[in-house]
């Protein structure tokens, strides 16, 4: 499912801010993350469409993002969050909580986050879309 005009709209706000990166085409996003056992999100994928890795309110690394994020990718992060945790991190790692918890979009949809220190697993929104809906800094002047 696409993300709405709604959200588009909030979100374009938001990219006037802070920037976009280089946006991702879905064949593209597919083939980055096959190699991880991942099938991108949908919302994740029309965000990356339009966008690439950007800060938006929350971080949604990719790849090719706006240098507000730096140079990790979400592969990377991906990859040392499995490494470090295990198979409780079963999808993309979108960010991290700036303590070094990943979030990550899971295997179910659901974004999550993981307490490095408690091994606690919060659901931080039911979806993708639900996670950039209630983060997105979207203020007009």
């Amino acid at each position: 499912m696409a993300l709405d005009d709604d959200l588009v709209a909030r979100v374009s706000r938001a990219v006037l801010t802070y920037g976009a990166g280089r946006p991702i085409p879905p064949d593209e996003l597919a083939a980055r993350l096959a190699p991880l056992g991942l099938v991108p999100d949908p919302d994740l994928a029309d965000f990356a469409a339009r966008w690439g890795g950007c800060f938006v309110g929350v971080a949604v690394h990719l790849w090719d993002h706006s240098n507000l994020l730096g140079r990790e990718t979400c592969v990377e992060l991906t990859t040392e969050a499995r490494a470090a945790h295990g198979a409780v991190v079963d999808g993309l790692v979108i960010a991290d909580d700036g303590a070094g918890n990943p979030i990550w979009v899971a295997a179910d949809g659901a974004v999550r986050m993981l307490d490095h220190d408690s091994g606690r697993v919060d659901v931080l929104a039911p979806d993708f879309r639900t996670f950039v809906a209630e983060n997105v800094h979207d203020w007009q002047d």
